[in-house]
């Protein structure tokens, strides 16, 4: 499931040169955990019931989730336009009610960690059941690497996804109005040679990375309450991260994913200097591999990208927009504006968590 949040990353330049160099600098992988974990997932000699979520599954999600944050944003702005966050219009009390409704809205990370946390039973899809979600229905829940996904299974803190590395036709879908081209070729991973599927598509900066996965890409997730200067924040990681690489100025494995968001009452945006939302990924020991005039040089370890936006069905977004809130601007491409980013520094604790080297 990184990978599914991978694409919004920003590691900024032009295509890697010389693959062979970049992946002298790629930490080795711990491959008995991947084992482990897909062996869990997929032979499964626990019996563990195994529920599929197909399209009609995943279109009641997307929709219940929609109406619910389509909901939200009408309550935000009816307390707002009462005067709940301060006199309407004025600076402070938009940004109030941008927070009240950034802090509360689900997304689809949410909804994923749900199924990843829950010790009952393995959830399971692929992409012929995620296709028409992301490609028509719903405005944008992630600019997932559906393409050449077999199977995504995920539950008990793990998570698999079995990707078509055999099958040499290159492949392209369009989510969103945006393509994303998919084709399988072999590399050296860790001195052994290996089938892997490149998928090529656009980063939230709208610069273009390719993510690079083995037949299998593993992970574990946790989640947690961290005690932050009076402030409860909510911490998910996904960490153990095997079989996934970003391509983009070099070849990197990422270490792990983290998102954070200080929790608070519906319509009650946190205190203006307790608000902390955010996401990052990981990569030890970064470095980007610059073209040949150009010196090589070090990055922080820890890269943020915009948090995940609320999950809303295109229909929802239209209408969001149509309404023309001055506290939740709609961009021309469905997403909410800019000030969806993120709030605050890093966090100290998430610093220690994930040191730079």
């Amino acid at each position: 499931m990184l990978g599914l949040v991978l694409a919004l990353a920003i590691l900024p330049g032009p295509e890697a040169h010389a693959q062979s160099v970049a992946l002298a600098a790629v930490p080795r992988e711990d491959r008995s955990l991947s084992e482990r974990t897909v062996a869990f997932f997929f032979a499964n000699e626990a019996g563990i019931p195994i529920v599929p979520l197909d399209a009609a599954a995943i279109d009641s999600v997307g929709e219940a989730l929609s109406q619910r944050n389509l909901d939200l944003a009408w309550r935000v702005d009816h307390a707002y336009r009462s005067g709940k966050y301060g006199t309407p219009g004025e600076r402070d009390s938009r940004n109030a009610a941008r927070a009240a409704y950034m802090y509360s809205a689900e997304t689809a990370f949410d909804f994923f960690l749900k199924l990843a946390l829950q010790e009952e039973v393995i959830y399971s899809t692929s992409e012929s059941a995620l296709r028409d979600a992301f490609a028509h229905r719903f405005r944008n829940p992630g600019l997932y690497p559906i393409v050449n996904l077999k199977a995504f299974r995920t539950g008990f803190g793990q998570f698999c996804m079995e990707f078509e590395v055999d099958d040499q036709t290159p492949r392209e879908i369009v989510v969103t109005g945006e393509p994303i081209r998919a084709w399988t070729e072999e590399m050296e991973i860790d001195g052994v040679p290996e089938r892997v599927v490149n998928i090529d598509m656009k980063t939230m900066s709208h610069d273009r990375v390719q993510l690079v996965y083995r037949r299998y890409a593993t992970g574990t997730v946790t989640e947690r309450l961290v005690e932050h200067e009076g402030q409860q924040i909510r911490m998910a990681t996904m960490e153990n991260v095997t079989g996934q690489f970003v391509r983009k100025w070099g070849l990197h494995r990422p270490s792990a994913i983290v998102l954070w968001r200080t929790t608070t009452s519906e319509l009650e945006p946190p205190p203006a200097n307790g608000r902390l939302l955010g996401s990052a990924v990981y990569f030890p020991k970064l470095q980007l591999k610059l073209p040949w005039f150009l010196p090589d040089l070090g990055f922080e370890d820890l890269r943020r990208f915009d948090f995940p936006q609320p999950l809303l069905s295109l229909t929802a977004v239209l209408e969001i927009r149509d309404r023309d809130l001055d506290w939740l601007r709609v961009e021309k491409n469905l997403r909410f504006a800019a000030e969806w980013e993120g709030d605050g520094d890093v966090p100290e604790f998430v610093n220690e968590r994930y040191p730079d080297h």
